[in-house]
């Protein structure tokens, strides 16, 4: 059964959560100060294959021409099947038809980090602290990343 991607429906919530969970990248709603403290819906793609949520990826929006990547997994038993270029594919896609030009990504994982860069042009701008224990727990700091989004010629991610 092949890998199917569309837009997060409210059903794929929990096995949303669950997932970047294993990553301890879950939203914390109770707490004010958390990295993430939601996960939008109506920003997010879902990979799936049936009924078996493989990956997600989310955004959100911070300006009429800047956005943010919030959220991007694959279920370990995905992971190199491409599952995660085309979860990133789909919503740099959505963002580009919203006029969005400026994607700013943060990622404690340095093989993360190189693939934005190797597969998606991103260029590294600077640190932030992490605010809390989130995602790797031994780094402190999230390396920001940022694409211009019109020079990125998006055809070439064509299934």
């Amino acid at each position: 059964m092949a890998v199917l991607i569309r837009k997060m429906q409210p059903s794929d919530l929990e096995p949303a959560v669950n997932l970047l969970a294993k990553y301890n990248m879950a939203p914390t709603p109770e707490r004010s100060d958390a990295e993430r403290s939601g996960l939008s819906i109506e920003n997010s793609f879902v990979a799936v294959e049936g009924a078996r949520l493989a990956g997600l990826a989310s955004y959100i929006i911070i300006s009429a021409d800047r956005a943010e990547t919030a959220s991007l997994a694959v279920d370990p038993a995905f992971r190199g099947q491409g599952v995660g270029a085309r979860l990133q594919t789909a919503r740099l896609r959505e963002m580009k038809q919203r006029g969005v030009r400026w994607v700013r990504t943060e990622s404690d994982r340095p093989e993360t980090l190189a693939w934005y860069v190797r597969k998606f042009a991103y260029v590294e701008i600077g640190k932030n602290p992490k605010k809390h224990d989130f995602s790797l727990p031994d780094v402190a700091d999230w390396t920001v990343l940022e694409l211009d989004l019109t020079a990125l010629d998006l055809t070439q991610f064509e299934p």
